[in-house]
């Protein structure tokens, strides 16, 4: 386990300018054909993030969720998910992606999750200034805390690593557990706090603990106590994420580096 957690950030260190060179050319790569280019990425969220508000608006109402503004609370909620959705759904088929140049040439295959959450990063870090912008709007500006922010984004950013070091493989060599994964995303965002709050859970303490147990829980909350309500993350909830991340980076990097020979027979 040591000896394969070693190989793995050796990869990332000794490669990190191609990881970076990687991650622009596949950012540049999937709107090269259109003429807004990155521009369609915003058009798509601010859409999909429209819709949300009205569908809100139609079964609930305005007024406040969890102490905030509604849209405020969807926001916060929602500009996160869009990046980690869309790392999740590619970088899970990121290494079958490369196919080709595993079997044809030597390439350190467990940089290939983080070159695509890179990209992904790359051409959505725009997409959060949308957040300061409806924030600004509704007042809720004063409340930002820059060194929370970055935080949860560094968070946000090494728990998608850690997660597609274990998914990618699996579903490199397992086309079942591909199309299984898939159906999981699906449903994911329903049972995250992102279009409802904590007060619909409050008396169901086992509910509410179930939630919890997703890590990227702890981003979504933490990225509305960075912009509006500002408290510190709590201390036990910070341990159980860095754990999970130790975990998941831990036990991808044992599987990458145990397929890491078979992958191009594999698929």
């Amino acid at each position: 386990m040591l000896e394969a957690l070693k190989f793995v950030l050796n990869e990332h260190i000794e490669n990190r300018k191609l990881i970076f060179k990687l991650a622009i050319v596949n950012m540049n790569k999937q709107t090269m054909r259109t003429s807004l280019g990155v521009l369609w990425l915003y058009l798509h969220d601010f859409v999909y993030f429209s819709v949300f508000v009205m569908f809100r608006i139609l079964m609930s109402g305005g007024g406040e969720i969890d102490g905030m503004h509604s849209v405020v609370f969807l926001v916060t909620g929602t500009i996160p998910w869009f990046f980690m959705q869309e790392a999740l759904n590619v970088g899970a088929g990121s290494i079958k992606s490369y196919k080709s140049i595993l079997k044809s040439i030597k390439f350190p295959i467990t940089i290939i999750p983080t070159v695509e959450v890179t990209g992904i990063f790359l051409k959505r870090i725009f997409t959060f200034l949308f957040i300061f912008g409806v924030c600004g709007y509704f007042g809720y500006l004063h409340c930002f805390n820059p060194l929370l922010f970055v935080y949860y984004v560094f968070c946000m950013l090494i728990l998608m690593y850690a997660v597609l070091m274990t998914v990618s493989a699996f579903a490199a060599v397992s086309s079942d557990f591909h199309q299984l994964y898939t159906v999981v995303l699906r449903v994911l965002m329903f049972t995250l706090p992102i279009m409802w709050g904590y007060k619909h859970i409050s008396g169901h303490k086992i509910i509410e603990a179930v939630v919890r147990i997703d890590p990227m829980v702890y981003i979504l909350n933490g990225f509305r106590n960075a912009f509006v309500v500002g408290g510190a993350p709590s201390l036990v909830y910070s341990i159980y994420f860095w754990l999970c991340v130790i975990v998941f980076f831990t036990f991808g990097s044992f599987i990458q580096f145990k397929l890491r020979k078979y992958y191009a027979d594999l698929m």
